[in-house]
Parts: C-alpha cells; sequence; structure tokens
C-alpha cells in the first residue's frame, strides 16, 4: 500500500439517472503546478486511451462497508482542460443510491489511483512534469476536490483512522497508570499553560469589546436586501450574466434583480457604461448541456476502415432455403449406384459500398475564443457529436441516396404482424424473435422511448421477459428475451414501423475513412478575425442481406432485421 499513490482531481457533477462527469486529472503547467509542486500535461502518458473504460469505485475501496465493490464504469475523455470521465453508476442498493445523493450534493469528488512505481516524474524548473501516470481506477471519494489538486500517497487516506486508534491507546495507558499512581499529584505544566492561554484571550477579548463604539439602546432591525437574496437563492452560471447586463442596458425596467447585488455603490445602476454592474467573483469554465445518448448505437456496429474510396464484397445470392434455391441455385441428390448427377452452381453478388460524407461547419470570432476558454474545447469536443448523429440517423432511416442505406428502408427488413394498433404485447415480441436469422448472436433491440411503458409489465404466462435497466450486471441497459434494450431518437414513434426493431449489427455492412476529421483556419474570415471550424466525416453501410429469406421448412420470411408493423 505505500507504493500506491491518489491524485485528487475535480469535484464530480451528477448528470441524472445515476450519471456522473468531471475531471478525474486537471492538466497545469510549471509556473501552476499543483499542492505538492507536480503538474500533469498532455504529454503525460495516464495510461488511458479515449473512450476506454475505467472501473469506478467508492474512496478506493477502502470503505469497511462496500470494500473493493466496482459501483460502475466510467468512459474517458480528453480535452484541452484534462482527462474527463463520464460514468453510469449502477444504482444497486441503498448504498449506492446513497454515493449517488452525495454526488448530489456536492460532497464526493474524483480520484484516480496509480502504481507508485510506475509514476515517472522529470523537474521543469521548480516543478515536476508528471511523464508517466498509469491510472488504474477512478474513485468517488468524501476527500474534498481541492482548489489546487496534488498528489498523496494512498496511505495517507487511513491516517485519520490511524491517529484515532493510537488517541485511543495513549489514552487507555494514561487511564491504566494513573490507577497505579500512589504519590501525591504531580505538577502538570501543560495544563499550566494551557489555562494561562485561556487567561490571555480572555483578557484579550474585553479589550477588544472595550475599544467598540457603544450603541444606543434600541431595537436594532435588521433589513434582508432582496437583491442579495435573489443573487444567494440563484446564482449566475456561464453566459447568464452577461446576457442579463446586455438585457439591463436596452430594457432598464426590465433590469435582473440579480444584478442590483453588485451594483457600484455611488454610481447608476441602471446604466453599465456609467459603471453600474461589476462581474460576479466566478464564472463557471464549462459549457451546460443535456445529456443524450449519441453514440450507444453506432458502437454496437463493426465498420471496416478502407484505403480507397470505397469497398465491394463478394456475397452469395440467396432468398430461399428450399431444394435448389439455398445458395442461390445449388443442389445435391440422394443417387443410386450408377445414377446420373445433374450439374447445378451457386449464385453471386456483389456489395458495393462507396464513401459518403457528411460534414459541419462554423465560425467564431478570434475574441470570443480568447473570452470564453471554454468554448474551442467545447466545439472540438461536441460538433463531432453531430455527424455522430447523423450517421446514426441514416443507419436506421437512410434512403442509401448520398447517405448509408438505412435498415428501416433495407429490402431485406421483415415485419411482424402487430396484435393491437399502437400497442406492443408479449406474442408481437414472441412473433418478432420467431422471424428473426438464427445464425446470428448478436442482436440488439432498438426501441423508441415511448415504447418503454410498454415493456414494463410484459410477461409470458407468469414470468416476465423484460428486465429493467439496474436489474443485472450490464446496466444501464434492460433485456428483453435476454438481448440489450437500448432507447434511440432515431426510432420512430409508438404505433410506427420499427417503433421496436430487432437487428443484429454483425449484419449491416460499413466503412469508414479514419474519425472525424476535425481542421479550423484563421484564412477563411481573414478579414473578420473569425476562425472557421470544419468537420468531416465519411461512411457508408447497408445490410449484407439484399432480401429476407424463406426457411427450408415454414412460409414466413427471415432475416437479421425485423421491425414490428404498424397496422395489425
Amino acid at each position: 500500500m505505500e507504493d500506491g499513490l491518489i491524485y485528487f482531481g475535480g469535484e464530480v457533477k451528477a448528470l441524472g439517472e445515476g450519471k456522473v462527469g468531471g475531471y478525474l486529472v486537471r492538466y497545469g503547467t510549471p509556473t501552476e503546478p499543483d499542492l505538492e509542486s507536480d503538474f500533469f500535461s498532455s504529454e503525460s502518458d495516464l495510461g488511458v486511451e479515449e473512450n476506454n473504460t475505467l472501473p469506478v469505485y467508492y474512496h478506493h475501496g477502502m470503505d469497511g462497508t462496500l470494500k473493493a465493490r466496482k459501483i460502475g464504469k466510467a468512459i474517458a475523455k480528453y480535452d484541452d482542460v484534462g482527462l474527463w470521465l463520464e460514468a453510469q453508476l449502477e444504482m444497486r442498493d441503498d448504498y449506492e443510491n446513497r454515493i449517488y445523493e452525495m454526488v448530489e450534493g456536492g460532497k464526493l469528488g474524483w480520484s484516480s489511483g496509480a502504481a507508485g512505481h510506475l509514476v515517472e516524474r522529470e523537474q521543469v524548473g521548480k516543478a515536476w512534469h508528471i511523464k508517466s501516470w498509469p491510472i488504474g481506477e477512478a474513485s468517488l471519494t468524501p476527500t474534498p476536490a481541492e482548489p489546487r489538486n496534488h498528489v498523496v500517497p494512498i496511505k495517507s487516506l487511513l491516517e485519520p483512522v490511524i491517529e484515532q486508534a493510537e488517541k485511543i491507546i495513549e489514552d487507555e495507558t494514561m487511564e491504566k497508570e494513573t490507577e497505579v499512581q500512589t504519590e501525591a499529584p504531580q505538577l502538570d505544566i501543560a495544563e499550566m499553560m494551557r489555562e494561562t492561554a485561556k487567561a490571555a484571550a480572555a483578557e484579550a477579548v474585553k479589550a477588544y469589546e472595550a475599544a467598540q463604539p457603544q450603541v444606543k439602546a434600541g431595537v436594532v432591525d435588521v433589513v434582508v436586501d432582496e437583491a442579495d437574496k435573489a443573487l444567494k437563492e440563484n446564482p449566475f452560471t456561464g453566459a447568464d450574466f452577461f446576457k442579463a447586463v446586455h438585457r439591463a442596458a436596452v430594457e432598464p425596467y426590465n433590469t435582473d434583480k440579480r444584478l442590483k447585488a453588485l451594483k457600484a455603490s455611488g454610481l447608476n445602476e441602471a446604466i453599465p457604461s456609467e459603471g453600474g454592474f461589476l462581474v460576479p467573483d466566478d464564472i463557471a469554465a464549462g459549457i451546460t448541456q443535456n445529456m443524450w445518448d449519441t453514440g450507444a448505437m453506432l458502437s454496437r456496429f463493426s465498420p471496416v476502415s478502407v484505403s480507397g474510396a470505397g469497398l465491394r464484397v463478394n456475397a452469395i445470392d440467396e432468398t430461399s432455403r428450399a431444394n435448389g434455391s439455398r445458395t442461390g441455385g445449388l443442389l445435391s441428390y440422394w443417387l443410386e449406384e450408377g445414377g446420373t448427377k445433374t450439374a447445378t452452381k451457386p449464385k453471386f453478388r456483389q456489395i458495393a459500398l462507396r464513401l459518403k460524407k457528411v460534414a459541419a461547419a462554423l465560425y467564431a470570432t478570434d475574441e470570443l475564443l480568447d473570452d470564453a476558454v471554454a468554448l474551442n474545447s467545447w466545439i472540438v469536443n461536441n460538433v463531432p457529436n453531430e455527424l455522430v448523429f447523423r450517421v446514426e440517423d441514416a443507419v436506421m432511416n437512410g434512403t442509401g441516396a448520398g447517405m448509408p442505406l438505412g435498415i428501416l428502408s433495407a429490402p431485406c427488413l421483415v415485419e411482424a404482424t402487430r396484435t393491437d394498433a399502437s400497442e406492443i404485447d408479449s406474442l408481437d415480441v414472441t412473433r418478432m424473435w420467431a422471424r428473426r436469422y438464427p445464425g446470428s448472436n448478436d442482436y440488439v433491440w432498438f426501441v423508441n422511448a415511448s415504447v418503454a411503458p410498454q415493456l414494463y409489465n410484459m410477461t409470458l404466462g407468469d414470468q416476465p421477459i423484460y428486465m429493467p435497466p439496474g436489474g443485472i450486471a450490464d446496466a444501464p441497459y434492460g433485456r428483453l428475451l435476454g438481448r440489450p434494450v437500448i432507447e434511440t431518437e432515431y426510432s420512430p414513434a409508438l404505433g410506427s414501423v420499427g417503433d421496436i426493431l430487432l437487428a443484429s449489427p454483425s449484419q449491416y455492412a460499413m466503412i469508414t475513412k479514419g474519425g472525424v476529421q476535425a481542421a479550423s483556419s484563421i484564412h477563411v474570415q481573414f478579414l473578420t478575425d473569425e476562425t472557421t471550424f470544419r468537420f468531416v466525416y465519411r461512411c457508408d453501410g447497408q445490410p449484407y442481406w439484399n432480401s429476407a429469406v424463406t426457411p427450408f421448412k415454414g412460409s414466413d420470411t427471415i432475416s437479421p432485421f425485423v421491425a414490428l408493423a404498424a397496422t395489425t
């Protein structure tokens, strides 16, 4: 344990439904190191790749109740500030729910653990640059996140407990010594010093009170300033302060009450140009936004990276498993001795994938990028999510014209019969399951959020067939007939074809050329001092199957992509 080191990261934010986020590691500089004169940089080897998964523990597994129980898992993302984690807590029992409540109350911070013998430092001026910090786990710890983060030995987390134990032993020893002591009590020098200090402090307090101006007898009314109260109850966040100042300038009669608590005394409080408002103490560095599950669908697919402009895949052209139709026309025979064989042949086809391009561009003034330090990082991290959104939507709904061919538009899609309009019941689900291609084992249910209420009471006989999120080890996804259920924004609303879709991602062909290509330029809008940000992603995709297949026995076609029909 003496070889272990921990690093106190930043505070943890509650993002809703058991999700938490925050910086596990923040970058520093040689002139602004932490409390131990250490600092991380973007060149520090943290032993964690982009989008890697880290286990999450409580207090490095040293809590007496939870011990080494893993309470969640986190996805790592790098930006200009440091290493950001977004974690999903398991929320399996009261202990873990209480941990999330502590996050909501701002009582927990991030902390990373690393093996001390693998940590490497180099001196830069008077500070030490941490070159290697191989992170093994991330913990939510009640140790407060320091304003200036620092590295300490992991054994120091136990020092308060050790000190308390030593104090108990010391007190018990003193009591025993007192019991066997038969001599006259000895002069306690330490007690005399404490009494002397108390007396001196009391005299100092009396002298201070005597020096204060006398207050005439009467009643003193304490008046609460409404502006101060409004600011305390609802402090400014992000750009709210600047919006309020602008509104006060153009609509003085509509001035935000919170601004009046910041007024410069003696000046006009309604006109900013005359010093009406002072900038508040702090503006949050980040940009708040809603958390969406963008990428949860695309992560199920395995695209092939190509070096050229496309890819051709040879495939069997098969539409039926009946004799004479398998593999497109191959037929075998049972023959008597000397019997004549009839030649047959399979049928082939080619799947042609050509890279399509989805892009986004935006401008930002140089002044804004200089003054809003979080904006550049936000652009680089979040604009690519817009491209991912469009690709996921195309994989589900794309027409194939200038974009991937979506599953719901593919000719191989099978539609199972719906029992009741605008409803989904267990019979509908089992009909879909019966129409699936049995050769795949990676099936996933993609559903619209409006479908969720239909699933919670779904049973076959008296047995539930839906397991809600958190009920098994791989939460946060629920399971239907043992397969993951993923809510997406791209699935049609309840009552439409595809409101619930059973899909095998391995049966969808997809290609890419690298990841999202990001570039910026000061030259496009050089005369207006604007920086141009451009993001491009090239990909294509379509199902490997060109049609549903009629099974050897039975008339209902099967496919790796099964949707529920809109009508009964």
